[in-house]
């Protein structure tokens, strides 16, 4: 699944500046990757723990192998902050000179 094109001149309705753009969505999607990776480990904890209550000998654990098919459902995290600024839903500021 690929991403799916964008015009630049929408950006530049959103921020003035279409680079300013890129620089916003893509600081959002770090923050959005962080956010998946911090679930998806805790996630992940959860699962080991109840198959190591269990003392399971299997080699692939379903639920592991559900909790991976449902984050790869997941809008990549590119994709969903670019979606989010042109819905004007990221609010962002500059940083004022010291």
């Amino acid at each position: 699944m690929g991403l799916k094109p964008i015009d630049l001149t929408q950006l530049d309705v959103v921020t003035g500046n279409a680079y300013e753009a890129i620089v916003v969505a893509s600081r959002r999607a770090r923050q959005i990757s962080d956010e998946r990776k911090v679930e998806f480990t805790q996630r992940l904890e959860g699962i080991k723990q109840i198959q190591e209550s269990l003392e399971e000998d299997e080699k692939v654990n379903p639920e592991q192998v559900e909790l991976s098919k449902s984050f790869d459902k997941l809008l990549k995290p590119t994709e969903q902050s670019l979606d989010e600024l042109l819905q004007s839903k990221i609010v962002y500021r500059y940083k004022s000179p010291q």
